[in-house]
């Protein structure tokens, strides 16, 4: 058997095309505090390590980056962004902390006041799908759904779709490992986005509405947040809203046509359809991990971790630990797991838009589950270059 340094390529796109389970298996059974040479990191690959480092921050910091890209060509992220913003994703205690309390409230009312407003958008993606025709699911539902509720909840204008999906687009490149010139290319690419977040903030400050520019336009006023903390939050929340629940939609599709008597159980038992959601999330892992930077010496499972030194937390791994998830391997929409997946991260980065995830993600397959009884796959959904999130493209699903 290969040593675990000859198969651990995690910065790879190659080793997530292939079947990269067994050998996160092998990393929880053999060596779950994991010294990943190439990038002086330690992988951590079981649940509670995992929970441990995403609760730790005054030891696990992640103000030196939390993607591939930053490991392999330093702050990467923050060379997207202009260098005086706050990036809540880069942010620890307490200010993290202040300006999460900014703008969590509305998440919180999004996912509530939203519902039916999201479930009219499921009908009118879902309609036009005829039985037996071929549909590019990925461009029809998994891609336009997340971006549309992400829109609303901002409250940029939904008819100008196409030019907040290039924005995300490119906003997502900040997890590919590009060149100096590809980075500088986006940098420019973006920065027309950042005269239309304040067109938006300032007609908000004339206009306010209940959604995110105009509590950003009001805590900038206050004097909570700057100009460029206000535009990097607008920016954060465009891809973060999106990237990841279409992952995890395109993800549970394939997942339903690969097990079609899943699929039949939620028919026959709708109310599944909520537990299926957090199966979908655990078995998917929409992100596969953030990195940390250690800023303490501290010791885990007899490992010496020194300062400096990267710390990537395997959410896909800690998602199918076997010592906390019975038979982790097995996709089964109709078992309670005992404890939360680890989908979304642990700890005070958790995504700050879970629920409303849940919420789009629940509601599209209620829908989807009442129209249809089963879903084939057409050809390979995979591409050919993996993103940090978006792990699938081009799914070309028939349903009957």
């Amino acid at each position: 058997m290969d040593a675990l340094s000859d198969v651990v390529r995690l910065e790879d796109p190659a080793f997530y095309l292939d079947d990269p389970y067994p050998v996160m298996q092998r990393l929880r059974r053999e060596d779950p505090v994991f010294y990943y040479e190439p990038l002086n990191m330690w992988v951590m690959s079981k649940y509670e390590d995992i929970r441990h480092v995403g609760r730790t921050p005054q030891i696990f910091s992640n103000h030196d980056g939390i993607h591939w890209s930053d490991f392999q060509f330093g702050s990467v992220t923050k060379a997207f962004f202009r260098p005086d913003a706050e990036n809540i994703a880069l942010l620890g205690p307490p200010r993290h902390n202040e300006i999460r309390k900014i703008i969590g409230g509305t998440f919180s009312l999004g996912a509530v006041r939203m519902r039916e407003q999201i479930r009219k958008m499921c009908r009118d993606l879902l309609d036009p799908i005829e039985i037996g025709q071929t549909v590019n699911w990925s461009r029809q539902v998994a891609e336009p759904l997340p971006l549309l509720v992400v829109a609303i909840l901002i409250g940029f204008p939904v008819e100008e779709y196409e030019t907040l999906k290039y924005y995300s687009d490119e906003l997502i490149k900040i997890g590919l490992a590009l060149s100096r010139e590809e980075i500088d290319e986006v940098v420019e690419n973006l920065e027309p986005m950042y005269r239309y977040f304040e067109y938006l903030l300032n007609e908000r400050d004339r206009n306010p509405a209940e959604d995110l520019t105009t509590t950003l336009q009001q805590a900038r006023k206050a004097g909570q947040i700057s100009t460029q903390t206000a535009h990097m939050l607008l920016a954060g929340m465009l891809v973060a809203g999106n990237e990841t629940t279409r992952n995890t939609i395109n993800g549970a599709i394939i997942l339903l046509s690969q097990h079609p008597d899943q699929f039949r159980l939620m028919i026959q038992q709708p109310q599944l359809v909520k537990n299926a959601t957090e199966e979908f999330l655990r078995y998917v892992s929409p992100v596969r991990g953030f990195g940390r930077t250690v800023v303490q010496e501290t010791e885990i499972k007899g490992k010496r971790l020194q300062v400096g030194q990267r710390v990537f937390n395997f959410f896909m791994s800690g998602n199918r630990d076997e010592q906390v998830f019975e038979d982790p391997e097995i996709f089964d929409v109709a078992k309670a797991r005992d404890r939360a997946n680890v989908a979304f991260g642990f700890g005070q980065h958790t995504c700050i838009g879970a629920a409303l995830a849940r919420m789009e993600i629940n509601v599209l397959f209620e829908e989807l589950v009442s129209r249809f009884s089963e879903v084939a796959l057409q050809g390979t959904p995979f591409r050919d270059k993996v993103l940090q999130y978006n792990m699938w493209d081009n799914v070309q699903t028939v349903f009957n």
